[in-house]
């Protein structure tokens, strides 16, 4: 009896189903639809006496979900916005860096903002005139105000308004990056990972360089995460962060994962959208050796790397839906059914809302002959893929499917 109403609420979600899945997709996109990329905000800053634009992206299925984001906070916002969040999307949608919120934060006055006070008789790069940065750039100076206004304004800010993570990143190139290597010297607790591209160490005949080890004895507790880079830029520029590079190579200060990339193939307008790539997944690097992981190995070993990361972040990140998903079916495929059974159901413990985890375990629960539960988890994802007007059609196809065998066994169990 209990398999015959199994069976009949199956056929009964199905034809309700189907009748559904005739309308799910098909009506196509209005033509001309713009694609979004983000959106444009402002507030207003006390602090620098002036009101601040800034851009903002939000993860795909952020406004369906509860989840909380790391923040990047994008320097030179009005210029690196639009291939920042691509570098973003993409990384995060393969599952080497979590999804993450994006602050593009354009420029009113640029020099003024990401250049630490200037003092001494430092030079211009390429100046032949001998006059002092404070002669050629008479607006420099204002960093500490523009570190203020973003700790003390625009993080709370976005903190207050969207689902963040107590996790910052900021990036910056040129100027920018000279004001990363700035903030961090100075004041490390306002971001946990800092991306320094092309940053412009020449500044006050390289203090920041010759300071660095001192500046690093005040680190935070928590981990902090340097990544710089350059490419072929001249020696003005290569020679300061070469011997940052080696400083921290001799030093090694505690509480500091850093990295060094010259890029060879690249110059100055072009290291941003490289550096990025590659900052953002060395800094989540665990991320990526947990994929490796999904495909060779099984549930504890990645669990295992994903609660290394959480303490070296400093908050809680769980494995993702579709990495689970990935090791389930390559435990399958290798003949390790109930592992795959496993990492399936712990994907249905914290994905119980996905159509596409219930789906999944079934084929495992197939795979291991245990037909009623599998019959039982494909129609939980017909329903949850009706409920959320995403009726795939291997959904319908496995239910029938199972249907058919549990059909074929009723009969042979009643025969004489």
């Amino acid at each position: 009896m209990r398999r015959l109403l199994s069976l009949l609420g199956a056929v009964l979600l199905l034809a309700s189903c189907q009748s559904l899945s005739s309308r799910v997709g098909s009506t196509p996109p209005p033509e001309g639809q713009p694609i979004f990329l983000g959106e444009k905000h402002s507030l207003r800053s006390a602090i620098l006496e002036e009101e601040r634009g800034f851009q903002l992206y939000l993860p795909p299925g952020y406004a369906e979900s509860s989840e909380r984001y790391p923040v990047l906070y994008l320097l030179d916002g009005d210029a690196h916005f639009h291939h920042a969040t691509g570098v973003v999307q993409f990384l995060a949608g393969n599952s080497h860096i979590p999804p993450m919120i994006v602050v593009g934060v354009p420029n009113t006055k640029r020099t003024r903002d990401l250049t630490p006070p200037p003092h001494g008789d430092t030079v211009m790069p390429g100046d032949t005139s001998a006059r002092s940065i404070a002669q050629s750039l008479p607006t420099a100076g204002g960093a500490d105000r523009f570190l203020r206004f973003l700790e003390e304004e625009l993080a709370p800010h976005i903190e207050a308004h969207y689902r963040t993570r107590p996790y910052r990143v900021l990036v910056g190139h040129s100027f920018g990056g000279l004001f990363a290597i700035h903030a961090l010297m100075n004041r490390p607790q306002s971001f946990n990972a800092y991306i320094a591209i092309s940053p412009s160490l020449w500044w006050n005949n390289g203090e920041l360089v010759a300071g660095a080890v001192k500046s690093l004895e005040r680190l935070p507790e928590q981990e902090r995460f340097l990544y710089m880079s350059m490419g072929e830029e001249g020696e003005e520029m290569l020679k300061p962060i070469q011997r940052l590079a080696a400083t921290l190579e001799e030093a090694r200060p505690a509480r500091l994962v850093w990295r060094y990339a010259f890029l060879p193939n690249d110059h100055h307008a072009s290291t941003p959208h490289r550096t990025l790539y590659d900052g953002l997944e060395a800094a989540f690097e665990d991320l990526r050796l947990a994929q490796w992981e999904a495909r060779t190995g099984e549930l504890a070993q990645v669990e295992t790397r994903y609660a290394q990361l959480s303490k070296r972040l400093g908050f809680e990140l769980q494995p993702p839906e579709e990495l689970i998903n990935v090791m389930g079916y390559s435990l399958l495929q290798r003949g390790k059914v109930e592992a795959a059974l496993t990492a399936f159901r712990r994907n249905v413990e914290r994905h119980g809302d996905s159509a596409n985890v219930h789906d999944s375990l079934g084929e495992a629960l197939e795979a291991a002959g245990q037909l009623e539960e599998a019959l039982e988890s494909y129609r939980r994802a017909l329903a949850l893929g009706i409920q959320a007007n995403k009726v795939h059609p291997a959904y319908q196809q496995h239910v029938e499917r199972v249907m058919s065998k549990l059909s074929v066994q009723a009969s042979g169990d009643g025969a004489p």
